[in-house]
């Protein structure tokens, strides 16, 4: 993931597109990596796998923790 910028100097409309992107960010991911496991023939070996498996899991993790930092500083500037 890119540079983060800080949620708190955000307005709620940059925090509004700013969730929007990470969560289109994270549907490609998912679609990604859906795609890669799932829908493709590519024959990927064991050790290979688990790295994409960690990676894929360590992403959306990071983007899940965005999404979550987002919704908590909306929740207190629109209070």
């Amino acid at each position: 993931m890119k540079k983060q910028k800080n949620l708190e100097d955000m307005t709620v409309e940059e925090l509004v597109r700013e969730e929007e992107f990470i969560k289109e960010c994270l549907r490609d991911e998912e679609e990604l990596f859906d795609f890669t496991f799932n829908k493709s023939s590519v024959h990927i070996g064991g050790i290979k796998s688990r790295e994409m498996q960690e990676k894929h899991e360590e992403k959306c993790r990071e983007y899940n923790e965005r999404i979550k930092k987002i919704k908590e500083v909306l929740k207190t500037k629109k209070q």
